[in-house]
Order: structure tokens, then C-alpha cells, then sequence
């Protein structure tokens, strides 16, 4: 299983990897915390609670 930033609509070319969604998610929340930490601080509090549900939806 697989999911990019590109997928998300991100400039960039990361791309994690895992045998699990909660495994990919955990993984792809770790990289967003690092490089596109600007990006969830200026998310509203209703894009945060929606962000599972949508990082679900483009795992592939």
C-alpha cells in the first residue's frame, strides 16, 4: 500500500509505504509534521477532523 503527497495535492515527491492503512497514515502524518508543518497549522479545525477520513480515501 502506498500513498504520495502528490495524491493530497502537494508539490512534492514523497511517498510512503506500508503493509497497513493506520501504518501509512501514521507515516504520512510523521512527514507532515516534519516538511509541511506550515501547511497543518493553517488548517481549520473541521479540515483536521476531516484529514483521516480523506488520507484514507487516496491510499492505493
Amino acid at each position: 500500500m502506498q500513498l504520495a503527497c502528490r495524491d493530497l495535492g502537494m508539490d512534492c515527491d514523497h511517498v510512503v509505504t506500508g503493509d497497513t492503512v493506520a501504518e501509512i497514515k501514521q507515516k504520512a502524518l510523521a512527514h507532515a509534521q516534519e516538511v509541511h508543518a506550515d501547511m497543518l497549522r493553517s488548517m481549520t479545525p473541521e479540515q483536521m477532523a476531516g484529514m483521516d477520513q480523506f488520507l484514507e480515501s487516496k491510499i492505493t
